[in-house]
């Protein structure tokens, strides 16, 4: 089993000075992370137990590594969790044979060319029958919770990696992880938020087409979603459904759908939120008085007269009266 990452540090269970490789691995991996309990699988014999593990890369707040191991069991226990400062979220995707992941009273079988996500605010267990390879990210709750909205709705859910986002995601991630092994690249903070933008866009829009959770639910976490998106683009010229739609993986059609039963569509939503941001600037008593130009093209319209239709249209005056 070679390693996808090619430099970075790397540790071994068989370094160990102690009489028990398995004991010195258990500590491994809590340093690496989360503190974790590990037993051998029932009946397995580690008096040959060996297992590697490679990281050491990454950049801002998200970190990859990966594990060549014998078979084991990992458990993060719920005492472990209350004596524990760590709020963190990890993907792990399974590069050879398999992996079970438990938590929430869910399960996620993984096998090659998949993946799941899962919390270390509450207990899990990743159990290993057989060799394994394994890659997987590390990452604070509150950045992935920017992109991805209750992320703990999509933990211990399977997510496929052959075909559409899934794949994207893990041939960017693998491909990544190869160049950031080396001293040339100097990764971004806008690399970082690229990234978890596109893990959060693989996890939504795969639950939601595939029904892995409760329809009404997906449903209620996209249009949340997609609020969100608008809410922090609201004042670009270039907001309109068709961007809005490809930014959450869904046809223009869908999203219109998604809109049928909410007070005000997306078209609605975005005019009224820019009108209503423009009615406070135009009332504001600062000395220096914004033009009714500056004001709507501040706010996301391209053209002045349209601003002025729109407003009045909405408040029953034009701008230069609340002005």
């Amino acid at each position: 089993m070679s390693f996808i990452i090619k430099n970075g540090y790397q540790k071994s269970a068989e370094e160990s000075q102690r009489s028990s490789n398995f004991d010195y691995w258990r500590e491994v991996v809590s340093d690496e992370y989360v503190q974790l309990e590990c037993h051998p699988q029932p009946g397995q014999n580690v008096a040959d137990f060996n297992a590697k593990l490679r990281g050491g890369i990454g950049f801002s707040d998200v970190s990859f590594s990966e594990v060549v191991s014998k078979p084991q069991i990992a458990q993060r226990t719920q005492r472990q969790v209350s004596k524990a400062s760590e709020d963190d979220f990890l993907i792990s995707f399974q590069v050879e044979n398999q992996c079970r992941v438990r938590q929430y009273g869910r399960e996620a079988l993984l096998v090659p060319g998949s993946f799941a996500l899962y919390s270390s605010t509450t207990p899990y267990t990743l159990s290993f029958k057989e060799d394994f390879h394994q890659f997987v990210i590390q990452m604070p709750r509150d950045v992935l919770a920017r992109h991805l909205i209750e992320p703990e709705k999509y933990a211990a859910i399977t997510m496929n990696a052959n075909t559409g986002l899934g794949l994207v995601l893990k041939d960017f991630i693998f491909s990544l992880a190869g160049e950031l092994s080396t001293e040339e690249v100097n990764p971004s903070d806008v690399l970082s938020e690229n990234l978890v933008s596109l893990i959060a866009l693989s996890f939504s829009s795969t639950v939601v087409q595939s029904g892995l959770i409760d329809t009404g639910c997906a449903k209620e976490i996209l249009v949340r979603r997609i609020k969100n998106f608008v809410e922090s683009n609201i004042f670009s010229p270039g907001l309109n459904n068709k961007r809005i739609a490809e930014s959450q993986g869904i046809s223009v059609r869908y999203l219109n759908k998604l809109f049928q039963d909410q007070n005000e569509s997306i078209h609605e939503m975005i005019v009224n939120k820019r009108l209503s941001t423009a009615r406070e600037l135009l009332s504001s008593e600062n000395s220096a008085r914004p033009t009714i130009e500056s004001v709507a093209y501040r706010v996301g319209f391209s053209d002045a007269s349209h601003f002025s239709r729109a407003f009045k249209m909405r408040y029953g005056i034009c701008p230069s009266s609340v002005r």
